[in-house]
This record gives structure tokens, C-alpha cells and sequence, in this order.
């Protein structure tokens, strides 16, 4: 599999609910991740180099939120590439 990278566009299935696929940015990934965030526990750290932070981008007035940590998959909580 492909590793994803900061600023790359992925699919997101939710995790709660209908549990909808949405387009998400990726805002960190294993080498752009901050070390001296994680250390000071301001950003968790990336259990590997397929996991990623995003914003997932939402319709409406709040517009998105941010998921951290995610895996690649097809499950609930799980990032994927575009068809």
C-alpha cells in the first residue's frame, strides 16, 4: 500500500452512526508529525506508518472535525484511497 502524506486527500468511514464515507485531508503523517508535540502530549503519537491525523470534512455549519491516529481499512474508523 501507498503511504499516505500531509496534504493528500482520503476517504473516511465514520465511526459512529451511518457510519458515512467523507473526503479528509491528511494533516500528519510519520514524517511530518511534530516529536515535540507528542512529547509534550499535545498531539497523540502515529501507531505506524499507514496511520495518519485528519480532518474530515463535514456539510454543514461546522464543516469537518479532526480524527486522530486512523488506520488504513474499510471498517468504521478506517481511512482508504479514492477509487
Amino acid at each position: 500500500m501507498e503511504r499516505p502524506t500531509t496534504g493528500r486527500i482520503v476517504r473516511y468511514r465514520g465511526r459512529q452512526g451511518l457510519q458515512a464515507i467523507r473526503a479528509a485531508i491528511v494533516t500528519a503523517d510519520v514524517d511530518t508529525l511534530d516529536p515535540d508535540g507528542v512529547q509534550i502530549g499535545a498531539v497523540p503519537p502515529l501507531e505506524s506508518p499507514l496511520h495518519v491525523h485528519l480532518w474530515v470534512f463535514t456539510p454543514g455549519a461546522r464543516g469537518g472535525f479532526h480524527e486522530y491516529n486512523v488506520p488504513p481499512g474499510d471498517l468504521p474508523g478506517t481511512w482508504h484511497w479514492p477509487a
